[in-house]
């Protein structure tokens, strides 16, 4: 017969007074690791002083170990797409075509010169009258894009699309960069020449919605949809150039670039 306490409950079993007493040497084992852990983070601890405060950097040390990893691989990355590369392979040297966005064709310039790439991006001087003022401005031949000349490779390429401003290469979204030959970028570099695009010939019946070819330029050998036409002293149009599917609009094409189909 069971042991009988008090008013006949049957006494405690060692397995329930075992419990309590395990859970609490569980919970001081646990304590006692987290309290070593933190005196062993303690002993590495990384700190900054900010206005006479320190400042414990040891959580954020992974994020800024990250970013210099990453600025390390873009250093790395752009130098294999810079002039000291193609002086040394100038044979296998490479024209491309970088896409950048809207207005920001100086600042991806400046950053390229300041990576040592190679690049074209021709001015020109379009003059304006506003209120009967007359108007200068000094603009991109091309607003959009920029030549640039590399030896390529998978760095290469992304040293490129690192540069802040940078949305790709053209051919890039279908997975073959256009190659511009250097033939054709000696005509476009003669054609920038001041009042050189003044002497081309260009086909005034061209309008809104003829196909052409375009025949000069970096982008010679594409055909492409007219948009839209401004005639004027130097005759612009804007096109729609297909790219296996993919299409792209170009917003100030010499109309003198192009031949109706």
């Amino acid at each position: 017969m069971s042991a009988m306490v008090g008013r006949g409950r049957p006494a405690a079993s060692t397995c329930s007074s075992f419990q309590p007493a395990s859970r609490r040497r569980q919970s001081r084992i646990f304590r006692n690791s987290l309290t070593r852990a933190r005196a062993m983070m303690m002993q590495h601890r990384i700190t900054m002083m900010h206005d006479g405060k320190e400042i414990d950097m040891t959580r954020a040390m992974p994020k800024i170990d990250k970013e210099i990893r990453k600025m390390r691989e873009d250093a790395d990355n752009r130098h294999a797409a810079s002039v000291d590369v193609v002086d040394r392979m100038q044979a296998a040297a490479r024209w491309y075509c970088l896409v950048v966005r809207k207005e920001l064709d100086l600042s991806v310039e400046n950053s390229l010169v300041k990576s040592r790439i190679e690049n074209y991006s021709p001015k020109e001087t379009r003059v304006s009258f506003r209120q009967g003022r007359r108007i200068e401005q000094v603009l991109p031949y091309f607003p959009g894009y920029i030549l640039v000349r590399i030896v390529p490779s998978d760095a290469a390429f992304r040293g490129l699309k690192s540069h802040e401003g940078v949305v790709g290469i053209v051919g890039d979204d279908v997975g073959c960069y256009h190659e511009i030959p250097q033939a054709e970028v000696d005509v476009f570099k003669k054609v920038c020449e001041p009042v050189s695009i003044e002497r081309l010939a260009a086909d005034k019946t061209i309008k809104q919605g003829d196909e052409a070819d375009i025949v000069t330029g970096p982008f010679a050998g594409f055909l492409c949809i007219v948009t839209a036409v401004k005639w004027c002293r130097q005759a612009r149009a804007s096109v729609r150039i297909d790219m296996h599917g993919k299409a792209f609009d170009i917003d100030s094409m010499p109309v003198a670039f192009l031949k109706k189909l």
